[in-house]
């Protein structure tokens, strides 16, 4: 089956409703932190609150890559910023705790969330979650993704889990399923050939599900800068 290509990236990117858990799968080539500055832009642009989860150092690294492509993070490096593990402190850091406690429990992420975030609803993208189901155990890794799953629904923030899929397809093979089932949203970023390509394969929202657009990489560029 053939999937209906649009002509706008924006569309789908602003289609993302309060309470979502949107699962953005990326493959290792296609420069995710590409699509994390297209997201936050473009929520800053319509003066959505956002904050970023930043797991194990992972916003660190998207940091550094979009500076070595040649753009401005400035803007980015403003946006609060909820640490869980890690040790580099990049951008708006307003609070932290040790891995081990977002996997038990998320009481401590809401608290620093309610004390700093206004009462709109907040464009939240999460990085690097994958990198803490690929550490766990199977029953840690059920807990955790029910524990994602049960905010969903929550309208303070629609939330982005940013997941490298075929690592996770291959660490843990039985939590792609799982995530994919619990998310109210799952979009797919791919790249070719200096081609990038963002899927909607399942979505709240029916005006974008099935529907994808690419764009070219002096394009996407064009778009960022």
């Amino acid at each position: 089956m053939s999937v209906p290509e649009i002509d706008d990236i924006n569309s789908i990117l602003r289609s993302f409703r309060p309470g979502e858990t949107v699962l953005v799968e990326y493959t290792p080539a296609s420069s995710p932190e590409l699509l994390l500055y297209l997201v936050v832009s473009r929520a800053l642009e319509d003066k959505v609150p956002v904050l970023i989860d930043d797991i194990a150092d992972t916003f660190s690294q998207y940091v550094k890559r979009l500076e070595v492509k040649g753009l401005n993070v400035e803007s980015l490096l403003k946006v609060p910023v909820i640490k869980m593990g890690g040790r580099i402190e990049t951008g708006n850091v307003i609070g932290g705790f040790d891995i081990e406690k977002y996997v038990r429990d998320f009481n401590p992420y809401w608290d620093i969330f309610d004390s700093h975030m206004p009462e709109e609803t907040a464009c939240n993208p999460v990085l690097g979650v994958y990198k803490v189901i690929s550490a766990l155990e199977e029953r840690e890794v059920r807990r955790l993704i029910r524990s994602i799953g049960g905010e969903t629904g929550n309208k303070r923030r629609f939330a982005l889990y940013f997941v490298n899929e075929p690592l996770l397809r291959e660490t843990v093979p039985e939590a792609l399923p799982l995530l994919e089932e619990m998310a109210t949203t799952i979009v797919k970023w791919e790249s070719e050939g200096g081609l990038y390509r963002l899927r909607v394969e399942k979505s709240a929202n029916p005006e974008i599900e099935g529907t994808s657009v690419t764009i070219k990489l002096q394009e996407l560029l064009k778009e960022l800068l």
